[in-house]
């Protein structure tokens, strides 16, 4: 079995405190042919100190200014060499030091497919929550993970992550290949611990919702109806933790976070 190359890709920008928790991951994979890449912004607070220690273990960093998150995960799959690439950006993890050998195994058995996702653990304020999605694409929704998304590297040099997007570029490629009738294909398998407690789009939780169905309607799809049911849930949720205290409020997101995701 001809099992393939996978390039890792890891933005950074002023990352310090996280990055090296993410370094660790990555080179701790037991399969050797995996490539690993950093694209750092351009960190001013020691960001780039800690990945030096790591230099001989990397097989490319970068370290320049750049137009934001996706313009420096096209840069990562610019660079890459591997036949897939994943994002697994400062903060995040894998799961365990076997994911990627399980999934070039998978990937091997399977040499048609584009996209392998898996299952992803995301780290909220009120506890983890492991996301299984059974498909790729659903109701207009895209319900996998970048950080549990192994794409074909090819695929993501035809289709970069459009600028335009400044919350939900990754899924418009995604929606983009699965429309253009790309093959996904599910591993049964935990890919990545994803730390949600922060960060850009969940910090704009409403706009980048708005930003998700302004892509869905320019694929012709009429989501009118839900989009005014979704957009008044999440403003809904959005009170509640803006004005709830946290003893209260994170028991309550637990629950609901089990049974019901809006986006």
């Amino acid at each position: 079995m001809n099992l393939p190359k996978i390039s890792v890709v890891t933005v950074t920008f002023n990352a310090v405190d996280v990055i090296e928790k993410t370094l660790l991951s990555v080179l701790g994979q037991r399969y050797e042919n995996l490539e690993y890449l950093i694209i750092d912004g351009a960190s001013s607070d020691g960001t780039m100190a800690v990945v030096d220690r790591y230099r001989d273990r990397i097989d490319y960093i970068s370290s320049e200014p750049d137009r934001g998150l996706y313009d420096a995960m096209n840069k990562g799959a610019a660079a890459a060499t591997g036949d897939y690439v994943i994002m697994m950006n400062a903060d995040d993890v894998f799961a365990d030091d076997r994911v990627v050998a399980d999934v070039a195994a998978f990937l091997g058995e399977h040499p048609d497919c584009d996209v392998v996702f898996g299952d992803t653990e995301e780290l909220w304020e009120y506890g983890p929550v492991v996301r299984r999605p059974e498909q790729a694409y659903r109701n207009h929704k895209m319900c996998i993970s970048p950080q549990a998304a192994f794409t074909r590297t090819e695929l993501m040099r035809l289709h970069p992550f459009n600028l335009q997007y400044r919350y939900a570029a990754d899924f418009e490629q995604f929606s983009t290949f699965y429309l253009a009738g790309k093959v996904f294909l599910r591993i049964d398998r935990l890919i990545a611990r994803v730390e949600k407690r922060g960060g850009v789009t969940r910090e704009n939780h409403l706009a980048s919702a708005r930003e998700i169905y302004s892509i869905i309607e320019s694929q012709g799809f009429d989501v009118r109806r839900e989009k005014r049911r979704i957009l008044r849930h999440i403003r809904m949720v959005d009170t509640f933790k803006r004005l709830t205290p946290g003893w209260i409020a994170n028991p309550v997101l637990r629950l609901v976070a089990r049974y019901y995701k809006p986006l």
